[in-house]
């Protein structure tokens, strides 16, 4: 669940970023004005990239979509030039996408911003839905790890408890007892989680390799932080399991021992 978390993130960094605000200038501007604006642009908190989009090109572009030319029916070109512009992920929302339209047109230069309003709040609608979806199944999926582990913990203990009682009447406390029964499983705790490290490992590479060029799976960080993940729940789940399970019998009296 942390790895599809991850790539969750990075589609939705990859999305957000890919979505572009068209900022329509004067068509009287001078080359080396274009140029400071886009400077000006690219320097903002607000952008990732600037490219500037000429009336030829607008042109080209609206020609190959449409498959017609304006030009031939109204004998000139009705576009203007304009900056296709790419904004971070952080600032790709609709609240800082209308602040940064009202900095934009204060710039006379600026005839207009178009950008699809629709569009980014359903990105961001749709990347909480998918946050909220993996959070319910971690919960979901951690507690049934931790019942499962916890079954089989005490079904392991439980063949030990008369053991665990004659301990207790030769005097050894509770720390004494548990002692060995925690080190025990947290030597196959930390077993499974390495077994689970390498069926992660070997999954995530083979769809990296059906989905290459794609999207970036193996990323060094991202592993090495759901493989520590695992590691360190791996550890306190059949820890807590093996120190409830003691604390069970350690509370019970002789007779009761023949009745659980």
């Amino acid at each position: 669940m942390l790895v599809l978390g991850f790539i969750a993130k990075d589609l939705s960094v990859y999305v957000r970023e890919n979505v572009s605000m068209s900022v329509v200038v004067d068509d009287q501007m001078k080359l080396p004005d274009l140029k400071m604006f886009q400077k000006r642009l690219e320097a903002s908190p607000y952008v990732k990239s600037a490219q500037f989009i000429d009336k030829e090109t607008a042109l080209k572009q609206l020609v190959e979509e449409l498959g017609e030319n304006p030009k031939d029916l109204l004998g000139y070109n009705p576009l203007l030039a304009s900056f296709d512009v790419y904004l971070n992920a952080d600032y790709a929302n609709t609240d800082s996408m209308e602040k940064f339209e009202k900095v934009l047109k204060q710039n006379k230069d600026v005839q207009d911003v178009i950008y699809r309003k629709d569009l980014i709040h359903l990105i961001n609608e749709n990347v909480k839905r998918i946050s909220i979806v993996l959070l319910a199944l971690a919960l979901l999926l951690t507690i049934i790890s931790f019942s499962l582990i916890r079954n089989t913990v005490r079904l392991l203990i439980y063949s030990k408890r008369f053991l665990i009682r004659t301990m207790q009447l030769v005097g050894a406390n509770g720390n004494f007892i548990r002692k060995p029964f925690l080190l025990e499983n947290l030597w196959s705790g930390i077993f499974a989680a390495l077994v689970a490290m390498g069926l992660l490992y070997g999954s995530l590479s083979y769809v990296e390799q059906k989905m290459a060029r794609t999207i970036q799976i193996l990323d060094i960080q991202t592993l090495a932080f759901v493989f520590v993940a695992m590691l360190v729940f791996g550890i306190i789940i059949i820890s807590l399991a093996t120190w409830l399970a003691v604390n069970r019998y350690l509370k019970m009296n002789t007779s009761d021992l023949y009745y659980v």
